[in-house]
Parts: structure tokens; C-alpha cells; sequence
């Protein structure tokens, strides 16, 4: 049994000397933006209807020899979303009311075979094979009107967009360990195919294969003592709200769209850390290198049937770097208390393109959308801290907060973001039964909250879902003794992002 309570969306942008104000409500899923300059006021009301199924199968062959197995797991998903949102505006505007259908279809099948071999008493083998399949459909339709490809208003035409994407991926590793030297090399190979269709017609395709390598060495010349030396690369594909070209929300002045045509984000990362243990806990200090190939970011560009309106997308931007030092720590100072810390600090150096207009005028063309070339010079710094409390055997506490640090990115000054989390859990009935308390974002402090110069001078905060109330119970029925099998820790490489964000 679980219960959510959700506080407020909003989202505010200062643009062109304009004000527009935001805010979704969830009681009642309205969301309205005022246009201060113009006496204009866009109210969405929006009614939401979403299911999720999810089956999931798991099987393990052990073999004689402790930690010599075969495993297959597969995962089935299906998710669907109606948005029915109704668009009302009061003032001066050129747009009369109307409404948006928008119905997602997310489908989603993984399987893995995994097949895992203690050599001897100091080598162990590691293969396995992958699949996954993905198909998103978003069925869009409208009653209002848009500017067609001549500048002229004209009925919304309806977009069917589907995109899909299929993994096949093998993968191997190896490892040793000689009293104080342990090393571990492994290859991931993956063949993927994208197919982005708009309105049953090829909008997108990308087939690839990519090889994925990684190599650990650790040296531990004592008991407190480690060093370690690692080389990996890895992938960050897309999400769907990256991808999905249907228009996710719009101001008076500004509109959100996805980019179908996103590629891939590839990171080849050089690190070196090392691990001091402690009589309460563990330090562990290190420095890194990374070297992105097309990243993936947010994008400003002007809108070429409106050149006093902008367009929020995403885009792939040219190749980049990044060096910093992570720090972390897990420090036990008495038997009820136990903290966890981790802080990092990196120094980025961004290559990318951005817009803006020659000359400020209601005469202006698109031959005045001047196109440059950016370097942007980036230093930014997280810190993380995640306290359990034990109160009794039965009732543990929980208090995580974490700050963001001030950032730049190719079109953005991104503001500092800060949270605080708690929640407790009790145990009942000889721990067969819990009662799960959290309460995220406590003081209301997330926001996505930005200036910008190009292509307009920009302020914008965009505020989300962040802050919850869950209650949650549960009670294991039975002995207990048949336990679920403990499932592998697997990366779906997909770049976080939505509409939104």
C-alpha cells in the first residue's frame, strides 16, 4: 500500500523584458502562465490517465564450485499515458483556445544471460549476451491552430511518432588477484539500431556498432592501504523526452521540442583513487580525466517562423573535456549514527553553437540570425551527505541533502540547486512488515533556475515534482525462507533529461 502527496509545479521565464509565471497545481492539474507585458493570461488544464504493467522472470543454475552459475533474467514493460489538456487564454493573443491529446505508448522487453566462473583460487571469468527493445509511440492531435512552414496560422496537424530502438549487446571480463596486485579487464560490444518514424514516414535512423572496453588495477600494500587505477568507456543514448518532437509546453514566447535527431553521447574516463580505512569507516580520494564525443545538452535556438519567439530543445554539441577530484567518505562515528559524504569538483571545457540576432527591430529576417561558434570554460562542484539514524532495532531515521554548485554550459548560467530529504522505517512483526515514511525536498528549495544572453536576454526557473510525501507498508507473507534472488546491477546508459530539464 502506498500514498503520495505532491506539492506545486512551477515554471517562470524572463524573457525580451517579459514575465511569465507558471504553475501547475496537482489537485486539480491546472497550469497557467501570465504575460505581464501584454495583460495576457494561458491557463492549461490538464486530465491525466496512466497504466503500468511489469513482469519480470529470473532463473539460476548454481554449479559445484561456491560462486560458478548461469543465469537468465528477462523483463517485460508496458506503459500508457492519456494527457487530455485544455488551453485557455485571456488578453491580447493571436491564438484562440484549444485543446491537445497526447496519448504514450511505452513498451520495453530485456533479456540477459549471464554465466559466471571462478577459474581457481585466484581467477574469475565473466560473458554474458543482452537484448533490449524499445518502442515508443506518442499520438498527437490538436484543435488549435500553428504557423505552417509560410508564417501563416493554420489548423495543428496531427503527429503520430514512434521511435524505436534495438540493442544487442555480448560482453566479457576477466580478472586476477597476486597478494597485493588485483587487476580486471573486460569488452562490452553492442549493435544498435534507431528508427524514428513521424507520421509513418522515416524520420531518423541510426545503426552502429560500438566497443566498450574497461580495465581496473588495484595495488593494496596494506590492510588500510589501497590504490587504484581505472580506464573506461561508455555510452549515454537519448531518453525519449529528449527525442520526442511533439511540442512539450510553450510560453508566449517560448516552445519545447525534442530533437529525433540526437545521437549518442560516448565518454572515455581516466581515474585514480585511492582508499584509506579507518577504526569508524573509509576515506577515498581521487582525480579524473574525461573526454565526451558528442554531448548531449540543452539548446536555444531562434524560431524561424517567429523571430521573437525561441525554441527549447536539445542538440549534440562538439566534443568536450572535463578533469576534477572526487572525495568521499563513509564514517561511523557512534553505533547509532552513520554518515555518508561525497564531493566532487571538475573543471570543463565545452565546445558548442548558439544564436542570436544582428539587429533588434519588428523588420527583422531570418537573414539577421547570426550563428557563432562558443567556447565555454565551465567549474562546478556537487556535494552529497546521506545520515542513518538508529533509534531502536525496529525504527531507523534517515536525513540526505545535497547542493549544486553554480555552472555554465554552452547556453545557459546555470543557478546553485539544494535539497533535504528525510524519512524513517520501522520493522514489525519479527521484521516481516514495515511502514516506510519519506518526505522529499522538504523546504521546496529544487528549481532549475538560469540566465542567458543568446539568442535573448533570458531568466528563466523551472520547478518540478519534487516535493513528496510517501507512506508505504509492507508484510512478507510465509516462513521467509525462500528469498528473492538477488538481482545484478545493470546500467540502461540513457541520458537524464525530459522535456522540462
Amino acid at each position: 500500500m502506498d500514498f503520495f502527496l505532491n506539492d506545486k509545479n512551477t515554471i517562470s521565464f524572463f524573457t525580451n523584458q517579459n514575465i511569465y509565471n507558471g504553475k501547475l497545481n496537482q489537485d486539480t492539474n491546472v497550469f497557467y502562465f501570465n504575460d505581464t507585458s501584454r495583460n495576457n493570461t494561458q491557463l492549461f488544464l490538464s486530465e491525466l490517465k496512466n497504466s503500468n504493467e511489469q513482469y519480470n522472470f529470473d532463473y539460476k543454475m548454481e554449479f559445484e564450485k561456491e560462486g560458478h552459475n548461469i543465469e537468465f533474467e528477462a523483463d517485460y514493460s508496458r506503459f500508457e499515458n492519456d494527457d487530455d489538456t485544455d488551453f485557455k487564454t485571456t488578453g491580447r493573443t493571436l491564438f484562440p483556445d484549444y485543446k491537445d491529446f497526447v496519448d504514450i505508448k511505452n513498451i520495453q522487453t530485456i533479456a540477459n544471460l549471464d554465466y559466471s566462473n571462478p577459474l581457481d583460487s585466484i581467477s574469475k571469468l565473466e560473458v554474458g549476451l543482452e537484448a533490449r527493445v524499445f518502442e515508443n509511440s506518442i499520438d498527437y492531435s490538436s484543435t488549435g491552430l500553428s504557423f505552417d512552414a509560410n508564417g501563416n496560422l493554420s489548423p495543428t496537424p496531427s503527429i503520430d511518432f514512434v521511435y524505436g530502438m534495438d540493442i544487442y549487446s555480448a560482453y566479457a571480463s576477466f580478472g586476477q588477484s597476486y597478494e597485493k596486485w588485483s587487476y580486471q579487464a573486460g569488452i562490452r560490444i553492442e549493435d544498435v539500431e534507431v528508427k524514428a518514424d513521424t507520421n509513418k514516414i522515416r524520420a531518423f535512423s541510426d545503426k552502429y556498432t560500438e566497443i566498450y572496453p574497461s580495465a581496473f588495477l588495484t595495488y593494496t600494500p596494506t590492510e588500510k592501504n589501497q590504490l587504484q587505477l581505472s580506464f573506461s568507456r561508455r555510452v549515454d543514448r537519448p531518453g525519449l523526452g529528449q527525442v520526442n518532437p511533439i511540442r512539450q509546453f510553450s510560453t508566449p514566447l517560448i516552445s519545447s521540442f525534442g530533437n529525433p535527431n540526437l545521437v549518442p553521447q560516448f565518454t572515455n574516463s581516466f581515474e585514480v583513487n585511492y582508499t584509506r580505512r579507518l577504526e569508524k569507516g573509509s576515506i577515498t580520494g581521487g582525480i579524473f580525466y574525461r573526454k565526451i564525443r558528442d554531448g548531449i545538452n540543452r539548446a536555444v535556438f531562434i524560431d524561424r517562423l517567429d523571430l521573437n519567439r525561441i525554441i527549447l530543445s536539445f542538440d549534440n554539441f562538439d566534443d568536450t573535456s572535463a578533469y576534477g577530484i572526487e572525495f568521499s567518505t563513509n564514517y561511523k562515528p557512534t553505533k547509532w549514527w552513520n554518515i555518508n559524504v561525497s564531493f566532487d569538483l571538475f573543471s570543463q571545457t565545452q565546445l558548442g553553437i548558439t544564436e542570436r540576432l544582428s539587429v533588434e527591430s519588428s523588420l527583422t529576417m531570418e537573414e539577421d540570425i547570426i550563428i557563432e561558434k562558443v567556447e565555454v570554460q565551465n567549474t562546478g562542484w556537487n556535494l552529497r551527505m546521506n545520515n542513518n539514524f538508529t533509534a531502536t532495532k525496529k525504527l531507523t531515521f534517515q536525513l540526505f541533502g545535497f547542493y549544486r554548485g553554480p555552472n555554465k554550459t554552452i547556453q545557459f548560467k546555470v543557478k546553485p540547486m539544494y535539497s533535504l530529504n528525510t524519512g524513517a522505517r520501522y520493522s514489525f512483526a519479527q521484521r516481516k512488515g514495515t511502514l516506510s515514511l519519506n518526505f522529499t525536498d522538504v523546504f521546496n528549495t529544487m528549481r532549475f533556475a538560469f540566465d542567458a544572453t543568446n539568442p535573448f536576454v533570458q531568466h528563466g526557473q523551472i520547478d518540478w515534482e519534487s516535493r513528496t510525501l510517501f507512506i508505504g507498508a509492507s508484510y512478507i507473507f510465509g516462513s521467509g525462507k525462500n528469498k528473492a534472488s538477488k538481482r545484478r546491477q545493470r546500467d540502461d546508459n540513457t541520458k537524464k533529461g525530459n522535456g522540462v530539464l
